[in-house]
């Protein structure tokens, strides 16, 4: 039997892939929207560095919102980085360990 995954590594992806078609088509954000499916698919396939990618595309998606008064994608950033906190995305995306090499 395989296992099933938890809906946040359905959820944040889809979500991602839905905010590049907003980023490109209402408000011509071109390198957001081409970067977004790349954090999507680097969280489906539960990369080691996806949390990371992230938090820093979230980071700059928040910033950006923040920059030019777009409220909701502030609002989408900070409720996308919550869904990370949650212990099933923790399970899935482990934070990132320094190697001691």
């Amino acid at each position: 039997m395989s296992e099933s995954r938890p809906v946040v590594t359905i959820l944040l992806p889809l979500a991602l892939v839905g905010y590049a078609l907003v980023a490109v088509a209402a408000a011509r954000w071109w390198i957001s929207g081409l970067a977004a499916p790349v954090v999507a698919i680097l969280l489906w396939r539960v990369h080691p560095r996806a949390r990371f990618a992230a938090y820093v595309f979230l980071s700059v998606v928040a910033l950006r919102g923040v920059l030019t008064h777009r409220w909701a994608a502030v609002a989408f950033a900070a409720a996308a980085v919550g869904l990370m906190q949650t212990a099933a995305a923790r399970r899935v995306w482990p934070r990132l360990r320094l190697s001691s090499g």
